[in-house]
């Protein structure tokens, strides 16, 4: 190969390399990849934006200098473990910012040198934010299910109820008021007030009651 197709072919090497780092850094799925020590090799914008941070300040710099430790060790531990062990690894992350958690699955890959070492790790990031608020609550009205359920499971069957002060007796032996069980295994509560045949047997002689319903039956 003389100098000119040398050129030539560094040329289009050159162009690939930019195409390539284009597509890179303007992906809406964030990438990064790391050296050895747990310093950031390249990162693009979409993963600048994510954690909130300038690229210069991640770029050359470790990723302790980006996240909390405990984050940074959970993070760099998978990092770790395909430098080390040379397998993809998967690890869901959470990245808190100002305006509310954000969620992604992060593929972590090996690249390999020719000595069959590795030589860095790149890793994709999924944005997986709406999912994970939408697993989080399902798991919510889940376990409300269960908790409505076990409810109804305490008030389902038969009740020992005394016939005259209508004291409900529990799975202990104890008698308790009706309202006080009931209030206890649901979520109902009680507000008080009298029907008619009581309130004719409590207050039928009083003056006042009598007429308080001649004025009712006139209307």
């Amino acid at each position: 190969m003389d100098k000119e197709e040398l050129i030539n072919e560094l040329e289009k090497l050159r162009n690939r390399e930019k195409h390539y780092r284009i597509i890179m850094d303007e992906s809406s799925d964030p990438f990064f990849s790391f050296y050895a020590d747990g310093t950031y090799r390249y990162v693009n914008k979409a993963f600048a934006k994510g954690v909130g941070k300038d690229l210069d300040k991640i770029i050359g710099n470790k990723i302790w200098d980006v996240f909390e430790k405990e984050e940074a060790d959970k993070r760099f531990a998978v990092v770790k473990k395909v430098l080390t062990e040379g397998k993809t690894e998967e690890i869901e992350v959470r990245v808190p910012l100002p305006s509310g958690d954000t969620y992604y699955l992060t593929t972590a890959k090996p690249i390999f040198n020719d000595d069959c070492t590795v030589e860095t790790v790149i890793c994709t990031s999924k944005n997986i934010t709406k999912r994970k608020l939408a697993e989080d609550a399902l798991k919510e009205n889940h376990e409300r299910l269960l908790k409505a359920n076990k409810e109804i499971k305490a008030l389902a069957g038969l009740l020992p109820i005394c016939a005259e002060c209508k004291k409900i007796r529990d799975d202990k032996g104890y008698w308790n008021l009706l309202e006080s069980y009931i209030e206890k295994h649901s979520d109902a509560s009680f507000t008080y007030g009298m029907c008619p045949d009581c309130s004719d047997k409590v207050y039928g002689k009083e003056n006042w009651y009598i007429e308080m319903k001649k004025k009712k039956q006139k209307k």
